[in-house]
């Protein structure tokens, strides 16, 4: 009996040696690139700790090429003095795809100081994957008080009306303290080398179970907007009344204003996170979200930065259906210098920048007198 097994067990054995291995050097190469610990867990959520109003950064953390600094925002340490502006937003803002420091906040840092021809701007990215405006509305005292920014830049993003108000917040389960990295590396490699029909056939047959399951709405519901609409009020006015002035920006994707010929795999990758609304509710979700930013503008008498229409669509700009490669962030960035000038000039009354008579009115030339 024994020896009929021997040949299983040794294959078993032989297939448990080969995992171990294999976890091992993925272990081993995530310390050797982005000095991860070995053995406890490593994930985007050691990026984040919880509190009364939800998820935040953690101060120091790093995950791979996300780093926080002392305040837990994303990107270098502040220094004294300089023209601050913080960045709103979700995981657009607080960037995915690009390249290490090549997020639109960072370029946007870089175009400025460029432009003013020395460092006196500092960017704040005080974004985080997920972020709801009601939230931000709420967390804006304590990061006016930590940053003291003259600007704050907004850039929502309104998939997170799809779904209803969170009744509560809650942190998530604790993290296990040993997780098989293997499985995200393996799980990456595949969709690599799948090919995009193939893994479009699969998006589809979730997204299609679960709607059979559970139901989906051709579009999003108006009292969704409404909530849209007030939640980015109440971030307006929050800013103003701690002495900062809002810039508006509207939010840009893959596809512009209609889905162009090849870019439906795109659409349904976005739906698979987002199966109850189905497919030509987003761009028209999109669209509503952008007419009210518009319109709030107006209303508010806020700037707005249509980057919706200014930031063309399509593989060059957009890693996937709305979150920017390096170059899409440079577009980004470069738009939201040209739109900032005019504010900050209105914003510091002349005294702490100057446009020199030769140059445009969005070059900047800070005043080394003040």
């Amino acid at each position: 009996m024994l020896s009929s097994l021997r040949p299983a067990l040794r294959v078993i054995t032989g297939l448990l040696l080969a995992g171990m291995v294999l976890e091992f050097c993925a272990r081993l190469d995530d310390f050797a690139v982005y000095g991860a610990p070995l053995w406890s867990a490593y994930n985007s959520e050691i990026l984040y700790k919880w509190d009364a109003l939800g998820k935040t950064g953690k101060p120091g953390a790093r995950y791979k090429k996300w780093q926080l600094n002392s305040l837990g925002f994303r990107g270098p340490e502040l220094k004294p003095g300089g023209i601050r502006i913080v960045c709103f937003g979700s995981s657009e803002t607080f960037g995915l795809y690009e390249a290490p420091n090549e997020e639109f906040p960072r370029q946007l840092e870089s175009d400025l100081n460029a432009r003013a021809e020395g460092q006196f701007f500092q960017i704040v990215n005080a974004a985080y994957p997920g972020e709801t405006l009601a939230t931000t509305a709420l967390r804006v005292p304590e990061i006016v008080r930590q940053v003291r920014p003259q600007v704050a830049v907004i850039y929502p993003s309104v998939a997170a009306y799809i779904f209803p108000p969170p009744a509560h917040v809650a942190a998530p389960p604790p993290t296990a303290r040993f997780e098989l990295r293997i499985v995200d590396k393996s799980r990456d490699l595949l969709k690599q080398l799948l090919p995009r029909g193939v893994q479009n056939y699969l998006r589809e047959r979730e997204i299609r179970r679960w709607a059979e399951a559970n139901g989906s709405e051709a579009r999003l519901p108006e009292e969704n907007m409404r909530r849209f609409a007030s939640d980015l009020t109440e971030l307006i006015t929050s800013l103003r009344a701690a002495g900062v002035e809002p810039v508006l920006v509207t939010h840009a994707t893959r596809f512009g204003e209609t889905i162009k010929p090849g870019a439906r795999p795109w659409l349904v990758a976005w739906r698979r996170f987002y199966p109850m609304l189905q497919e030509n509710g987003f761009l028209d979700m999109e669209n509503r979200a952008n007419d009210i930013m518009r319109h709030l503008g107006a209303v508010e008498e806020v700037t707005v930065i249509d980057a919706a229409h200014e930031i063309p669509p399509g593989q060059r700009n957009f890693a996937d259906f709305v979150h920017f490669t390096s170059t899409g962030a440079a577009l980004m960035a470069q738009d939201l210098a040209d739109g900032l000038g005019p504010v900050i000039l209105a914003r510091c009354g002349g005294t702490c920048l100057k446009v020199p008579k030769n140059q445009p009115r969005t070059t900047l030339a800070v005043s080394r007198a003040n």
